[in-house]
């Protein structure tokens, strides 16, 4: 394995969601019935070290949300292996920040897909813009690095610039575009 190379690892945690994202790859909401245990979690990342991960971005559904979560984040740390999430950002208070930013939590990634109105219809939840906003805050607060992430689709590619002027007053270092085919909207 070439030294220079970093392995990278993303992590679906859990399919339980606190959102109804209409573009949702993986039809989160609850929990698959047979995720793994927290003994499994922990050797699976044991396993990763040993094969040359070098980097987990932990997702779900919402990685957050699974009760042991940030277990599963300090042992990664503790591998040596370097931890970062990848959140729908609806419901991480100031104290849930310093949790993890204490666990090893290195970046976080929040998803905003639009101005609030597009936003909310896109994520199922009306609230879930300010939701958004507040996580960034809590998590900069900390001391945690934020970026973004926008899934690009007919509703949000137009407010790609206030998106931008949006999460760049936020504080977030980067910004991930991803596109994403979406047929038919429900709210």
């Amino acid at each position: 394995m070439n030294a220079l190379r970093s392995v990278y690892a993303v992590w679906e945690i859990t399919l339980q969601c606190n959102l109804a994202c209409v573009h949702c790859g993986s039809r989160a909401a609850k929990p698959r019935a047979e995720e793994l245990s927290t003994a499994e979690a922990l050797d699976l990342v044991r396993q990763m070290r040993d094969a040359g991960v070098t980097e987990v971005a932990l997702i779900g559904g919402e990685a957050f949300l699974r009760a042991d979560w940030l277990v599963i984040v300090k042992a990664i740390r503790d591998a040596g292996l370097s931890c970062t999430l990848t959140t729908g950002g609806y419901g991480i208070s100031e104290a849930m920040a310093e949790k993890m930013l204490e666990a090893g939590i290195q970046q976080v990634s929040v998803s905003i897909d639009g101005t609030q109105e597009t936003h909310d219809r896109l994520r199922g939840k009306r609230g879930s813009w300010a939701a958004c906003f507040a996580t960034l805050k809590h998590l900069e607060q900390v001391g945690i690095p934020i970026s973004c992430n926008t899934q690009i689709n007919r509703l949000s590619a137009p407010e790609l610039p206030l998106i931008y002027a949006d999460i760049l007053q936020a504080g977030c270092r980067a910004w991930q575009l991803v596109p994403c085919n979406i047929i038919y909207f429900a709210y």
